[in-house]
């Protein structure tokens, strides 16, 4: 009986490489070579994306074409090159399936990988891949009207709707994004704009009509480059984190800001945080984003969606 020879794994890196004002293309040749020297036994194959809908595109046809492993053969790996936008294309597209995703961060802020324990450095996270210790992990499931069409998306770290959200949107639409400094400097300027919104949420059947100047639910925990809003966020407890600041002033938020970056916020008598496997986010004058990009209009129904993700991460995680 002659055996079945296993299929060579197929490790496809989809880049933009505009990402962190051109970063991820001047790093790409060096990515490349890390993970061919690596990995001899891979076909390591790239894909450059012209803007964010061919990425989206080629990261579904991606995932969708590659071929379940055979026995004695390891998954087809996609490798997302860029910021939290490429992450979140890499995510949706191998949610539930057969395909590891890795990431190597090389954008503007890079929450996602910092919340589940991937490697900062770009060869650090390909050394990570070529590795190949996995972390199996929750999402968070966005239904509703969401931006670009459908009516559902998942996302990997935190989904923001107040204060947060418009510090989110002021930065993606600025002339020049430098990253957590360029939010550092709107989160100061947008405080003089200070308004609590009114909160409708129904939090695991739950009804909470109150105002608020933010709710953050969080999967992986950070926002903004490195600011941890949900510091206590495990992406693999089954459980979505919520942080509420409930109405202060002006000069309490300017007080609180630098503890965002330490998580030791909470300690704060204006915040609350609480855990729930769904909540409904409502209210009005919300902007609702998530992992850096508009997610849609309110209201949305938000469900931790256990174990849904294999993802490579470094040895750290």
């Amino acid at each position: 009986m002659s055996s079945i020879e296993p299929r060579q794994r197929v490790v496809t890196i989809v880049v933009n490489p505009r990402s962190g004002r051109g970063r991820a293309g001047r790093l790409l040749p060096r990515v490349v070579a890390a993970l061919d020297e690596a990995m001899p036994d891979a076909v390591v194959r790239v894909i450059r994306t012209r803007d964010y809908a061919d990425a989206r595109e080629r990261t579904v046809g991606v995932v969708a074409s590659a071929a379940p492993p055979a026995p004695g053969s390891q998954p087809d790996v996609l490798v997302m090159m860029g910021g939290d936008g490429m992450a979140s294309l890499g995510l949706n597209a191998c949610a539930g399936s057969h395909v590891q995703l890795g990431i190597i961060p090389a954008g503007t802020g890079d929450d996602f990988a910092r919340g589940v324990g991937i490697p900062r450095r770009p060869l650090a996270a390909a050394a990570a891949i070529a590795a190949g210790r996995t972390r199996r992990i929750d999402l968070t499931l966005a239904r509703g009207a969401i931006a670009g069409g459908g009516d559902r998306r998942y996302i990997g770290s935190v989904v923001s709707s107040g204060y947060d959200a418009r510090v989110n949107y002021r930065v993606n639409h600025a002339r020049l994004n430098l990253g957590s400094a360029s939010y550092a400097s709107v989160v100061l300027s947008e405080i003089a704009h200070l308004v609590p919104l009114d909160y409708r949420l129904v939090v695991d059947g739950t009804v909470r009509e109150e105002p608020a100047v933010l709710v953050a639910i969080g999967n992986a925990g950070y926002i903004g480059g490195g600011v941890h809003i949900c510091p206590d966020a495990d992406p693999a407890d089954g459980l979505l984190d919520v942080t509420l600041i409930k109405p202060v002033s002006r000069m309490t938020l300017v007080r609180l800001f630098p503890q965002l970056y330490r998580g030791d916020f909470v300690h704060h008598p204006a915040i609350e945080r609480f855990r729930a496997r769904e909540v409904v986010l409502d209210g009005d004058g919300l902007i609702p984003m998530a992992d850096g990009e508009e997610l849609g209009q309110a209201p949305l129904r938000l469900t931790c969606e256990p174990g849904v993700l294999e993802v490579l991460v470094g040895d750290g995680a």
